[in-house]
């Protein structure tokens, strides 16, 4: 399993700082995506949508997300063995679209 920490510093002058990152083994699934343009690029501001489709049920939006600077996006925790959609939108353009199923 992978995991992924990002964090931003801004030091006074003379500041020491010290930092430790801990993970624990995650018991949950999650989505950690990146939209790109054609060429590879972040898209930064593209909004990201988590459709939970429960079985024999209508599609239900459960979270959105706007790429950061980089095009990062996140979901979780997710009902494993679950069905999801996902759509990005950039400029009230959908970008793209995405079945998953969390295992």
């Amino acid at each position: 399993m992978s995991t992924y920490s990002k964090f931003y510093l801004m030091p006074g002058r003379g500041e020491q700082i010290t930092t430790v990152v801990t993970t624990e083994p995650e018991e949950h699934s999650s989505i950690f995506g990146r939209v790109v343009d054609q060429k590879g690029a972040p898209i930064s501001g593209a909004l990201v949508l988590l459709f939970y489709s429960p079985e024999g049920m209508s599609t239900n939006l459960v979270a959105r997300f706007v790429t950061d600077e980089d095009g990062h996006f996140m979901f979780g925790p997710l009902e494993s063995g679950a069905l999801y959609q996902i759509k990005v939108f950039k400029n009230n353009m959908k970008v793209r679209e995405l079945e998953i199923k969390a295992d």
